[in-house]
């Protein structure tokens, strides 16, 4: 999972130099008070929340137009929808048709599990501006929830 995330930003920054972006992963510790707190991620176990901050600052004399920045759901997790950030984000199911969430499958809403790309339409991005998008997953137990 590291390896495509890698190359993904590798991608990112490649196409767009003048474009920061950065993804980073936070795994999501709420406190016996239930206050939570956010520490690097540096490994993961069944249950735990991971949070992806993906970060785009617009550093060109320019708008940026017609933006579709992506967060990859990795395989073995569940997409929380509640905590994706900012609201009117489009999911996949293979990484190339998207929707609203949640997607319906025969009028049913398809296992939060299923996703595997949330992505946002961005119309403009002025210079000197930049977005933070935020999905949390859980991490998948044996049983795949």
């Amino acid at each position: 999972m590291k390896r495509v995330l890698v190359l993904f930003l590798v991608l990112v920054t490649t196409i767009f130099a003048e474009v920061k972006t950065e993804l980073k992963s936070y795994k999501v510790l709420v406190d016996k008070e239930g206050v939570e707190t956010k520490v690097e991620a540096q490994s993961a176990a069944p249950g735990d929340i991971i949070e992806y901050n993906f970060f785009i600052a617009n550093e060109t004399e320019e708008a940026l137009e017609r933006l579709n920045p992506g967060i990859p759901v990795p395989v073995g997790t569940t997409l929380i929808p509640k905590e994706t950030n900012p609201e009117g984000y489009l999911v996949s199911i293979n990484q190339r048709d998207f929707y609203p969430y949640p997607i319906l499958e025969e009028g049913v809403p398809v296992n939060d599990s299923e996703y595997r790309l949330v992505s946002w339409n961005i119309e403009k991005l002025e210079p000197g501006k930049s977005l933070n998008l935020d999905i949390q997953v859980k991490v998948n137990g044996g049983d795949g929830q």
